[in-house]
């Protein structure tokens, strides 16, 4: 165990992933860390609830990563959870009223050759859109990082049209792929995410794509936290909600945060501070002294969880991506023995047209939906179902976002800043709040002259693909 020094006290606001990574790594370099959270319970956005009708204990969404994210898994070995991910090698897709599947796996062939078969034997795509396709992939790896920030500030609809890419290719391929990644319209998207999706995570590597799922309520993740934390001698406060930071000015004229006050009145001290919460819960929090500009300016995109219970299964794969469809995803969360039936879980993800409709309509919409990628559900009785909206789900990374996007230092000499909105060079995902955390401690650890943190490293390109790409 580490001794927590109190000399270098540092408060963390928010504990959501970026909140929990800070924390974490921090109390490990011996800093006396203090996580205080609104919830009574971790993991921000990510995380579980309980379905007042059923009791049941359900994900707000179903959330997926890939072993690209490798800080992400960093994290989740920290906290002993490790083997409660379960990897998929295989990723089915289809399209709907069409009972044939297609799956997409790599072989042995280096990348990014190792889906070029599965890619080819495609049946929902014709020879034409594969031919696109896969000219718009050459185009993709040789524009590398520095082209795709370079066009950072064009949409990713606007740059499939310069690469003449046809409707099916993007109804099938392009769009799912990057509406489920970024939580946006690829009309929306700028062109640098939607491409560090592409080339992250498909095409330099060939164990990036590997798709993890949580065999655990997410919650169950993010509950060991608190343990971890406390072998350091570290604290965690649920149900502590942050009314306002209160800040001064120092004899430069440059404000610093002096203290957190909680909703009940109560102040919270420390040397450091760290917010881990989301850009418009901050603003509210620093009022006038905000530790960057533009937070106003930030956009946001719904996503919807929803829930249903059908009365037989109907369902035999994992999951299912869905074209051509308003849904993005079907999960299979197994037999339910108290409904008597399936659980199967659909996600909508940028729902701009969806999220303000009732339950009611969703429901009936995703039904549909669901029937008709899957013929064994027509007809099959619902026996109970839960929409989950989350309205305010993640920061829309459209063109242009890079300028709201701060790094982990503020204006705020003794406030670093956290969260999947900060500059991670991601999208809104579960590993740019951890790559967030992360390096918001290391700055603090650096500034505390500790020297930086070592962090998990990207995986590497193939040889192929760096000469294919140029590198």
């Amino acid at each position: 165990m580490t001794a927590s020094n109190p000399e270098k006290s540092v408060l963390v606001i928010g504990g959501g992933l970026a909140g929990i990574a800070a924390a974490i790594r921090l109390a490990q370099r011996g800093c006396a860390v203090t996580l205080i959270e609104t919830r009574k319970k971790l993991g921000g956005r990510a995380t579980s609830f309980v379905d007042p009708t059923t009791g049941h204990v359900l994900d707000n969404c179903q959330h997926v990563l890939l072993k690209c994210c490798t800080q992400l898994i960093d994290l989740y070995e920290r906290l002993g959870v490790g083997d409660h991910i379960e990897w998929h090698h295989k990723i089915y897709f289809a399209r709907p009223d069409d009972p044939h599947i297609d799956v997409l796996s790599a072989d042995p062939l280096p990348a990014p050759l190792h889906m070029s078969r599965a890619l080819m034997q495609f049946k929902i795509l014709s020879w034409s859109e594969k031919i696109a396709i896969s000219r718009g992939m050459l185009r993709v790896m040789r524009l590398g990082k520095t082209g795709r920030e370079r066009l950072a500030d064009t949409s990713f609809a606007d740059f499939l049209k310069t690469l003449k890419q046809p409707a099916g290719a993007i109804e099938k391929f392009w769009d799912p792929i990057v509406i489920s990644a970024c939580n946006e319209l690829s009309s929306r998207v700028s062109v640098r995410y939607a491409l560090q999706v592409f080339q992250d995570g498909f095409l330099n590597h060939n164990d990036a794509y590997v798709m993890g799922l949580s065999t655990a309520p997410l919650v169950r993740l993010y509950d060991a936290a608190e343990t971890v934390l406390a072998k350091q001698g570290g604290i965690v406060r649920l149900g502590a909600a942050a009314r306002s930071i209160e800040m001064e000015t120092d004899e430069q004229g440059k404000p610093r945060a002096v203290g957190v006050v909680l909703s009940d009145g109560e102040k919270l001290t420390a040397d450091h501070y760290v917010s881990a919460v989301p850009f418009d819960r901050l603003a509210k929090l620093c009022g006038e002294h905000r530790p960057i500009a533009g937070l106003d300016t930030i956009e946001v995109s719904p996503i919807l969880g929803i829930h249903l219970w059908f009365a037989e299964h109907v369902m035999d794969l994992p999951h299912l991506v869905t074209t051509q469809s308003s849904l993005q995803w079907l999960f299979n969360k197994g037999y339910d023995a108290e409904f008597g039936g399936q659980h199967l879980h659909g996600v909508v993800s940028a729902a701009h047209d969806l999220v303000d409709q009732s339950a009611e309509q969703i429901i009936e919409l995703v039904t549909r939906e669901a029937q008709r990628f899957l013929p064994r559900a027509v007809n099959v009785e619902i026996k109970h179902a839960r929409v989950v909206k989350e309205k305010r789900a993640t920061f829309s990374v459209v063109p242009g976002i890079d300028a709201c996007r701060p790094g982990p230092r503020g204006d705020v000499g003794n406030l670093y800043l956290a969260g999947d909105w900060c500059d991670t060079g991601w999208p809104a995902t579960m590993e740019g709040a951890v790559r967030s955390g992360y390096q918001a401690a290391s700055d603090l650890c650096e500034d505390l002259n500790m020297g930086p943190l070592v962090q998990a490293g990207d995986l590497q390109p193939t040889w192929l693909y760096r000469m294919i790409a140029g590198k």
